[in-house]
């Protein structure tokens, strides 16, 4: 029911703007303006906005189309007679006959997208890849036979792509291998949930090489001074790390403690701005392995920390810290989300039509600009014309002086 009243009423709403174009009278285009209006406050109404559309009576077709009509008819206007042989005659009913092929297009995307049954929309899983593995220069990532990761370069990582649910194999190759016929470097099994983000991070060697299922938290902070970290230990010299800010072994300023190698920490929030950040062995024996001097924390970000260690040319090994960036997703129905999902979803395909009209009626204008409009002669007449001018009456004194004259 619903939709039938919207093709009507949307089907009255485009002849009446058709009509108000191409009406040569201007108090019958008026008239058919304030039709259009009556529509779109009806839209209003389906849409439970009434609020919207009593505004949309009173304000537009009510006092300002009065103020229009009002002002026309004070003016007087004159009717614009076009050249008796029109250049174009057949551009008004083919403007109609297109505006209404497209309300049925518009009609028809409208029932194919069962609106009316369409839920809430559950989210779905993010993920992507890190390479963190040493003695290879990239790698290709596979998740049930489908690549996600190609020839990712060492200390890069992908974009964040939505996923399905389920239960996938994760599977690690070098970046000339092929799967149907080489063996994997490393897999692993790996869930995706609906709303997590997974950072699929390889670290280690080619001979020893580990995939680490990171998860981060991309949700939105309510915090300004803060950003969510998750850190990935790929340093094999020791069993466990600790993360700690600054150079001391204070234990307040620990922001990471006990993770093991080829593990990942659960998201945390840290205080941002310009620190060092060291990394200390766990245990009995608590050594610094290495710091690494004035980093900026970024408040309201996501990052994912990765330190491990890369081989040189000189059997030496090199202190690697990876700090990638996780943009926060917006959180369902924000206003964030709701800008989101208006501008990709509705707003930017209205605009590409839009621009699509725009360009055709540029086209109109340029192929009617020769047709020219004859204004029929009007003699103005004023609503309350001045009295005749009578000559002046002789005075009687000197009629009377003549006569006795």
């Amino acid at each position: 029911m619903e939709l039938t009243l919207f093709i009507i009423v949307g089907a009255v709403a485009v002849a009446s703007a058709v009509l108000m174009l191409i009406s040569q009278r201007a108090v019958h285009s008026a008239l058919f303006l304030v039709v259009n209006f009556a529509c779109i406050a009806f839209f209003f109404l389906m849409l439970s906005a009434a609020f919207l559309a009593m505004v949309q009576i009173v304000v537009y077709a009510g006092a300002i189309m009065v103020l229009f009509l009002f002002v026309i008819m004070l003016l007087g206007s004159e009717r614009l007679y076009p050249e008796q042989h029109p250049r174009f005659p057949w551009m008004v009913p083919a403007a109609i006959a297109l505006a209404l092929i497209f309300l049925l297009a518009v009609s028809l995307a409208v029932i194919q997208g069962e609106i009316d049954l369409s839920g809430r929309e559950v989210a779905q899983p993010y993920v992507r890849v890190v390479n963190a593995l040493d003695q290879l220069d990239a790698v290709d990532m596979y998740l049930d036979g489908e690549r996600i990761a190609d020839d990712l370069a060492y200390g890069e990582a992908s974009e964040f792509g939505a996923w399905a649910r389920g239960r996938y194999d994760l599977a690690l190759f070098g970046p000339d291998a092929d799967p149907a016929v080489d063996a994997p470097l490393a897999t692993t099994k790996v869930d995706l949930n609906r709303g997590e983000a997974l950072s699929f991070t390889a670290v280690g060697t080619r001979g020893d090489a580990r995939l680490v299922v990171a998860e981060e938290d991309l949700s939105e902070t309510d915090r300004s001074d803060v950003l969510r970290v998750t850190v990935v230990n790929g340093i094999r010299s020791v069993e466990m790390i600790d993360v700690v800010r600054g150079s001391g072994s204070s234990e307040g300023a620990v922001l990471i403690d006990n993770l093991a190698y080829g593990a990942a920490s659960e998201p945390a929030l840290i205080r941002g701005g310009t620190a060092d950040l060291s990394v200390f062995s766990d245990g009995i024996r608590r050594d610094r392995l290495v710091t690494f001097a004035d980093r900026a924390l970024t408040p309201e970000q996501g990052q994912l920390w990765v330190f491990t260690t890369r081989a040189q040319s000189d059997n030496s090994f090199e202190d690697v810290f990876l700090s990638l960036e996780s943009n926060a997703l917006p959180s369902f129905g924000s206003p964030a989300s709701i800008g989101l999902a208006l501008f990709a979803r509705y707003a930017l395909p209205m605009e590409m039509v839009a621009l699509v009209l725009l360009v055709a009626m540029i086209g109109t204008l340029i192929l009617t600009k020769d047709m020219l409009v004859v204004r029929r002669p009007v003699r103005r007449r004023l609503a309350n014309p001045p009295a005749e001018p009578q000559a002046p009456a002789a005075p009687e004194t000197a009629s009377r002086t003549s006569l006795e004259g």
